[in-house]
């Protein structure tokens, strides 16, 4: 799929997201430029999970009545991902069957490893686990020499979702590890966020707080203010989760205070609101906010 990340690699200062608008606007609408960066513009809202835009943009897109092959295949991909944000599954499977049956004939025609770790990450968004693992493993074998870096990321980040799934929380772990040093070999800042971000998770499941702890502020040089402020506050709230965890009490609420809730999806503000009502922070988040006295 396309990587908006790569067309902004020309960009030495800016928004990646401005410099996506600029160029769209700058070329003929429906022309087949405008749907190779149209197909960035989407692929930043699914990365910055902007889950409302790219649902509103994907089903305006829908209505058109011919579409290049390649662009649909994405289209039914990011539109399918949006509909599953909403929890709106049956509607979302659909569009799941319809771009796998069209990524199942592109492989066939073009069999290059990136389509095949598409493919397995449509069968697992279908709940085809089994059969996504299988397809990884013949990726793995089959371009075992493939020298991409970007190859690898995907594949290792994917077999380690389906570890996690799994409840493998060990060797997700030493997955996300070599995701991780693949993304220090792409270098791309959000590939580093997400492959930090993930692998700082799985530490934390498995109870490896300090770990845990170093990886998410590794994760943080790596977020554009006014682009991740989503994943910002998620990584904050799982600071201060870690640091509650590990007894680290008034590191916690340092790290709650950086935390925007309005920002934070459902589950992650329940979170929030658990931590905020724990005994051990309850006082030094009301000292926090008691005004000093003249």
């Amino acid at each position: 799929m396309s990587d908006h990340e790569e067309f902004c690699q020309q960009l030495a200062t800016g928004s990646c997201f401005e410099y996506i608008q600029q160029s769209l606007a700058l070329m003929p609408q429906y022309s087949p430029s405008w749907y190779k960066v149209k197909s960035y513009e989407l692929d930043y809202y699914f990365d910055t999970r902007v889950f409302d835009t790219l649902y509103k943009q994907t089903s305006q897109l829908l209505q058109q009545r011919v579409l290049p092959d390649g662009f649909k295949l994405q289209l039914y991909f990011y539109h399918a991902k949006s509909l599953i944000s909403f929890k709106r599954h049956d509607e979302a499977k659909h569009y799941v069957n319809l771009a796998v049956e069209q990524l199942d004939g592109a492989f066939a025609n073009f069999g290059t490893p990136l389509r095949l770790v598409e493919l397995a990450n449509m069968h697992y968004s279908l709940g085809n686990v089994q059969e996504a693992f299988e397809l990884l493993t013949q990726a793995e074998q089959n371009f075992s020499k493939h020298r991409d870096p970007l190859f690898w990321f995907e594949l290792y980040a994917n077999q380690a979702l389906i570890m996690h799934r799994w409840g493998d929380l060990a060797a997700a772990e030493q997955l996300r590890i070599q995701a991780l040093e693949a993304g220090l070999v792409i270098g791309h800042k959000s590939k580093l966020m997400v492959a930090y971000g993930n692998l700082a998770r799985t530490q934390q499941l498995l109870g490896n707080y300090t770990s845990a702890y170093q990886n998410y502020l590794n994760s943080l040089p790596y977020l554009i203010a006014g682009e991740d402020d989503v994943t910002h506050a998620i990584h904050q709230l799982r600071l201060a989760e870690i640091s509650w965890q590990s007894a680290q009490y008034s590191q916690s609420v340092m790290h709650l205070k950086q935390v925007k809730p309005q920002l934070l999806p459902d589950r992650h503000m329940k979170k929030y609101q658990q931590l905020t009502i724990k005994p051990e922070l309850m006082p030094l988040l009301a000292a926090l906010n008691t005004p000093d006295k003249p």
